[in-house]
């Protein structure tokens, strides 16, 4: 039986010292997303993977949310602006992206989250 795992706000040892990566985006509107993500835990069979991550700031556009994304804000602060939808994030917001959505990432400065995805 697995053992429950605890997510450190500052990543493994190390995590959040360590250089800074080119990361995945969609359509980029501004910036240039660079930063980290660390899995604590995947499950592929099931297309779920666990973690925490982190990036500079940046926008991007969805045409189409490749994932199902349950996120908690640590630090920092996005905006996510659709059709007639707009809300912002913060440090101890948690909030929940559905896959298919349709609308805006936008990122002002740093962020931190945790996060669960279902692919």
């Amino acid at each position: 039986m697995p053992d429950p795992i605890r997510f450190s706000p500052t990543g493994p040892e190390g995590w959040l010292a360590a250089p800074d990566q080119p990361l995945d985006y969609a359509e980029l509107l501004k910036g240039l997303p660079m930063g980290l993500d660390h899995a604590y835990f995947t499950r592929p069979e099931a297309a779920l993977k666990a973690g925490i991550w982190r990036s500079g700031p940046y926008t991007e556009r969805y045409d189409d949310y490749p994932v199902d994304e349950f996120m908690i804000v640590l630090d920092g602060e996005v905006t996510l602006e659709g059709d007639g939808f707009r809300d912002t994030y913060r440090k101890g917001d948690a909030f929940f992206v559905p896959k298919g959505f349709r609308g805006v990432w936008n990122q002002p400065v740093a962020m931190l989250k945790f996060y669960v995805i279902i692919g």
